[in-house]
């Protein structure tokens, strides 16, 4: 009798659990629609035009100058023919091709 009460709430347990499962319908499982149009492929716009150079760039120096200083300098920027030394502020490049 001591485990009549045990059993008994176990098995009412058991019974609910397995009622709330069956409660749960299968998964459907998903078949592909019949095909619809193909899709549309619209190509992209051509790319803008290039702006011409700005009256900033200059060539005031030659393309070797360019190079050497930037073999020179591994910081050189020739958009305003300048280097960062290690200390202090930027510094103009000097070339033999100045």
């Amino acid at each position: 009798m001591k485990y009549l009460l045990t059993f008994a709430t176990v098995l009412l347990l058991l019974a609910a659990q397995s009622a709330a499962m069956a409660q749960v319908p299968p998964p459907i499982p998903l078949l592909p629609g019949p095909p619809g149009p193909p899709p549309v492929v619209v190509p992209p716009p051509p790319p803008p035009e290039a702006a011409p150079p700005s009256e900033e760039y200059s060539n005031e120096y030659d393309g070797r100058h360019y190079a050497w200083c930037a073999r020179r300098y591994r910081s050189y920027s020739a958009y305003d023919n300048s280097f960062q030394p290690s200390r202090g502020p930027r510094r103009e490049c000097y070339s033999p091709y100045d």
